[in-house]
């Protein structure tokens, strides 16, 4: 759900209860009851969730590139380090909005297989091979589902498997190579979030606009993404 959405589902809730409101509001607080009070009124818990990413969530008007999300000073001495998030004296707009108006959320893009270990978030520097595979690095999706499970709200795990952030190195590998990397995958990334994370999102996009098995990776040297079933 975007803030929009947000805002049309509070106005029709506060209309459906009478309570008004002054037409074109944008504000998004205190006017009326937030979705996640709206959802704990039911009589079957949902979960109302959204993507989040660290840099809004942590950072208030930053944009930097490469960096953790540890609340630290820049280390001038370490040239390989690099740049950490500026640390907020206040939570972040965009924190306090997530926290008031959901009770479940997913990790945007970090927390996927080539995110990990090749393209994101970076404390390896620029001159380390390309080829990570086995090196993990879960600082961004770590302070991210931490402050989630602080603020009461339920993580789902997305995605173990799915060929669009499959490192690029992968379709180099012999079909048992890939069987074994992922395998070794799944068990590391979930074994990490072990207790934090109780809900994941396995494969996804395995089928084809037509219902066919996807052609990709996993179908051409695999033969068949139904080998998780081993796993």
């Amino acid at each position: 759900l975007g803030f929009k959405e947000i805002q049309v589902m509070k106005h029709n809730s506060k209309a459906g209860s009478g309570h008004g409101g002054s037409e074109g509001d944008d504000n998004c607080d205190g006017d009326g009851p937030t979705l996640r009070e709206l959802s704990n009124q039911l009589c079957k818990r949902i979960d109302i969730g959204t993507a989040i990413l660290p840099k809004p969530l942590f950072v208030n008007d930053e944009e930097v590139e490469n960096a953790t999300v540890e609340c630290a000073k820049e280390n001038p001495s370490s040239s390989s380090s690099p740049t950490p998030l500026p640390c907020c004296d206040e939570e972040t707009k965009y924190a306090k909005i997530v926290k008031s108006e959901f009770n479940a959320v997913v990790i945007e893009h970090h927390l996927k297989w080539a995110p990990l270990v090749h393209t994101l978030p970076g404390p390896i520097n620029e001159s380390t091979p390309s080829n990570r595979i086995g090196r993990y690095d879960f600082s961004h999706c770590d302070a991210m589902v931490d402050w989630a499970i602080k603020n009461g709200l339920k993580v789902k795990g997305h995605v173990l498997c799915w060929h669009v952030t499959t490192p690029e190195f992968v379709e180099e590998m012999s079909g048992d190579q890939i069987r074994e990397e992922l395998r070794r995958h799944i068990y590391t990334t979930i074994g990490h979030f072990r207790g934090r994370i109780k809900c994941w999102d396995v494969v996804n996009e395995a089928l084809a606009p037509d219902g066919s098995l996807a052609n990709n990776v996993f179908l051409r040297y695999v033969h068949s993404i139904l080998l998780l079933h081993n796993y």
